[in-house]
């Protein structure tokens, strides 16, 4: 059976790489990802008996992507950025730990 997001809460993000060594230097590395963004408020358990109490937000992509890196960002359509902390494989669903703050533009 195959992850979806409810319609009512699907999301489409861009996910961008910046330069370290550039300023201003940034790579799409994939577009119109559809996901589903969950504030911590909001999160109970996503895996069985494992928190994630120290991040902000949560995104659960309905098609994983191989491309996308910790450090990345996802640009949402109001322009606020999140940086990826971590990736978790769920099964057939991409867990992306988030994180509003420290990004270095």
């Amino acid at each position: 059976m195959r992850f979806r997001i409810p319609p009512q809460l699907k999301e489409t993000v861009t996910i961008v790489r910046k330069s370290a060594f550039e300023h201003g230097t940034e790579t799409t590395i994939a577009a119109d990802v559809v996901c589903m963004v969950v504030p911590q408020t909001d999160i109970v358990e996503i895996v069985d008996g494992v928190g994630i109490s120290d991040m902000e937000w949560a995104a659960l992509l309905e098609v994983p992507n191989a491309d996308i890196s910790e450090g990345d960002i996802i640009r949402r359509a109001d322009e606020t950025e999140l940086q990826i902390r971590r990736i978790r494989a769920l099964g057939s669903v991409l867990q992306l730990e988030l994180k509003q703050d420290d990004i270095v533009i």
